[in-house]
């Protein structure tokens, strides 16, 4: 969807981004279809989509065969999202991924958790996610920059903090 577009379907459907959920929607199909495509999405995989906004991510993965389950906390856009692929085999979660049970995970093969985090609630929900072992074999975020460079910074340096060490402690990351 270009930016002209999606400013006409937010106006079109009455939603205009709200601050307080950090809302900031993926409009670069090009980068959206980078991320599906790097994670390498296939009929076999169940996407975990956290935040999909108006779906950038979600009607990709869908093209892809995947089985999506989308937690959106605005529910203007759970009705928009519902609206827009009935049909598909897409389950749409009205709540807050902070809040979400992680547990539904272990009873699918292969999960795979993408989405475009809002910065206020990324750490967070990093240490929520990574709290207990999980079948969630791959995560694809884009995050604020000054987060990602925290992620992978060398644990005992300025950029680092407690995320990155609970996650190089679970994860250590291979560049």
């Amino acid at each position: 969807m270009k930016l002209s577009e999606m400013a006409a379907t937010l106006r079109e459907i009455g939603v205009s981004p709200v601050k307080s959920l950090g809302q900031n929607f993926l409009h670069d199909r090009n980068l959206a279809k980078w991320i599906v495509d790097h994670a390498d999405v296939n009929p076999e995989d169940f996407i975990v989509e956290i935040g999909p906004g108006l779906g950038a991510l979600t009607e990709i993965a869908l093209a892809k065969g995947a089985n999506v389950l989308a937690i959106e906390k605005d529910k203007r856009l759970v009705k928009f999202l519902d609206d827009k692929f009935q049909g598909d085999p897409l389950k749409i979660v009205h709540g807050d991924a902070l809040e979400f049970d992680t547990r539904v995970f272990y009873a699918r093969p292969k999960v795979k958790l993408l989405g475009n985090l809002p910065y206020y609630i990324s750490s967070q929900l990093l240490i929520k996610f990574l709290e207990y072992p999980s079948p969630i074999s791959l995560w694809l975020f884009m995050l604020q920059k000054e987060l990602a460079r925290r992620l992978v910074a060398t644990p005992a340096t300025s950029d680092s903090g407690p995320p990155p060490w609970f996650v190089h402690w679970l994860y250590p990351l291979d560049f």
